[in-house]
């Protein structure tokens, strides 16, 4: 079979690999001995044996996998005085501080699961309910303080997400919002205020939901006059289906605005039962997923839960955790990669930031590929062969000298780096 990279077909400039850091991914972590906790780290966010990752996202307040209901607001201060990010001081800012030690340039996406209870019409953070409209330009100030404070602690933020999963009324921290409604609040409230206290270059996402309901709902809130200044993009998840036309849908109507996957990872949405440990059979739904975006004119990925302990989490107000990209074993003070941590690496390690996506094509329609062209000139090629048969691939880099043949064991992941 061959492997085709046509270097003059590009698609998107590719900004860099993320994960997220909850409270209680930080305070799974935490558990470690400082040593081990440094190191554990290291591992996601290094270039030096680690896999390099550039970004991650935080949550503005408790979402389902904290170790308890919180938020940066004292109930009904409609003031705002009372305004902190005590919460986030005792797990999430250590472990990124660390995180900063191995990555420097690191950026955060901040996503709230949900606003404070008084601000919401069903008086609860939890179980769906919306934003009361007299509560919106609030609601724009606490993103506003949540970016200062955490800029104050030498940590900036790249990217906002309105509402982490805008149609789901969840057991958890949840809120709902139709298109409409994010792209009234981003032109209105969000993007004026960032702007008023010189975050111009926080860029605001909306939707942060599944990739099935994609085109309907960037429609809604794109056709909101003023978007196309307040809203650099828009984010999707991968829990609705493959659904990747709708990448290329968005991305042909709005060439200039990003595509950022936020949050995907394995657990009980993708039949898993034997939780916190993954299988290998990770490795190839990642790779299917990652080269499926890649391949769609997505910017940045964002992986889910860096860490969670032996018991899958901690989490709150749902019925069962997830699979982390390591599960954290205190006692031992010890922590295991997770098969899909190595299918990231297979693509964050080598496909840099800056790196321009281009466009790969496999002979075999089952063994999937993508590419990049990294700022140094290197080529990656990423192929994923999830048949049950070995085969070989003859490489072809158009404008490159031809290396060999590729070895592509059955169920296997590979990547190969061409130098200048």
């Amino acid at each position: 079979m061959d492997v085709h990279v046509m270097l003059d077909v590009d698609r998107q400039v590719f900004y860099g690999f993320g994960t997220c850091m909850s409270d209680g991914n930080a305070a799974a972590a935490m558990r470690l001995s400082p040593e081990r906790r440094r190191e554990a780290v290291r591992m996601l966010f290094s270039t030096d044996g680690g896999n390099g990752y550039v970004f991650c996202r935080v949550p503005m307040g408790s979402n389902d996998f904290s170790t308890c209901d919180y938020t940066c607001v004292e109930t009904g201060d409609t003031t705002l005085r009372s305004f902190n990010i005590g919460q986030d001081r005792k797990n999430i800012l250590p472990i990124l501080k660390l995180a900063q030690e191995s990555c420097p340039t690191l950026r955060l996406m901040v996503s709230p699961w949900s606003p404070p209870a008084y601000m919401k019409t069903n008086g609860e953070r939890l179980h769906g309910g919306k934003l009361k409209t007299e509560y919106r330009g609030q609601w724009a100030d606490c993103f506003a303080k949540f970016i200062k404070a955490y800029a104050a602690e030498g940590l900036a933020t790249e990217f906002v997400t309105i509402q982490n999963e805008p149609q789901a009324v969840q057991s958890w921290e949840s809120c709902i919002w139709t298109g409409e409604e994010e792209g009234e609040f981003a032109v209105d409230f969000l993007r004026p205020r960032l702007d008023e206290i010189g975050l111009q270059q926080v860029k605001i996402l909306c939707w942060d939901h599944n990739r099935d309901q994609f085109a309907g709902r960037a429609r809604a809130s794109f056709g909101v006059a003023g978007t196309e200044s307040a809203l650099a993009g828009i984010a999707h998840h991968w829990y609705g289906g493959d659904h990747f036309e709708q990448l290329d849908a968005f991305h042909h109507i709005h060439p200039d605005k990003l595509l950022v996957e936020s949050e995907f990872c394995t657990g009980p949405n993708k039949g898993r039962t034997t939780m916190p440990y993954g299988v290998w059979g990770d490795l190839e739904l990642y790779a299917h997923e990652i080269i499926g975006c890649l391949n769609h004119f997505t910017n940045v990925i964002f992986d889910f839960n860096a860490f969670l302990d032996t018991h899958a989490g901690p989490y709150h107000n749902r019925g069962n955790g997830g699979i982390p990209s390591m599960v954290i074993d205190g006692e031992t003070d010890t922590f295991t990669p997770q098969p899909h941590y190595y299918a990231m690496a297979h693509f964050s390690r080598f496909i840099r930031p800056g790196a321009h996506i281009v466009s790969a094509k496999s002979s075999v329609g089952s063994v999937e590929v993508t590419a990049a062209k990294n700022p140094d000139d290197s080529v990656v090629c990423v192929v994923s062969n999830g048949t049950g048969t070995d085969r070989k691939a003859r490489l072809y880099i158009s404008g490159r000298k031809t290396r060999g043949d590729i070895l592509l064991p059955a169920h296997s992941l590979t990547t190969v780096v061409v130098d200048t």
